[in-house]
């Protein structure tokens, strides 16, 4: 998979997500009304169900150039992927985000090459998956059964090498 960079194309939403939104979005445990809410609370307590983190994976792509993604050899493939390069506004610094997903039910191993880039400007990269398993769910006695975990990504130079876990 490779990645380039470039000014001109920005993150059009339609091109990437589907459906991104929800309604309503906080829903009383006691007084439930539409099953698929994002975040259940009660007087005490609240939890984001399993959708409600995935979405969190898309909130740095408001204005950020879309790069373009290609799997080499082309081929039909379990898996989808996005990468942009945005701004964080809080240090002002350009980041690359890439997104996989594997949608089949075993491991997959991938090389990722980012082109563009000098190697020894990617550092601090860092893995974020979901935990849990295909059909966990969040619930008051366990709020982060599925939920983003993060880890140092150790790489060399613009030649990445990741295990992608099953769904």
């Amino acid at each position: 998979m490779r990645f380039r960079g470039s000014k001109n194309s920005f993150l059009d939403p339609n091109d990437v997500v589907e459906m991104a939104a929800y309604a309503p979005l906080f829903s009383n445990i006691n007084d439930q009304r539409w099953k698929p809410d994002a975040i259940f609370f009660n007087s005490w307590q609240a939890y984001g169900i399993p959708s409600y983190w995935m979405q969190t994976f898309f909130t740095d792509s408001s204005g950020a150039t879309l790069l373009s993604a290609n799997f080499e050899p082309p081929y039909q493939s379990p898996l989808v992927a996005s990468a942009i390069n945005y701004l964080n506004p809080v240090d002002n610094n350009y980041y690359m985000k890439i997104k996989v997903v594997n949608f089949q039910d075993k491991p997959c191993n991938l090389n990722i090459s980012i082109e563009g880039v000098a190697p020894n400007a990617i550092k601090g990269a860092k893995e974020i998956v979901l935990t849990g398993s295909r059909m966990d769910q969040n619930s008051f006695a366990n709020p982060k059964k599925v939920a983003p975990q993060s880890k140092p990504f150790i790489g060399n130079g613009n030649n990445l090498n990741v295990m992608l876990q099953p769904y």
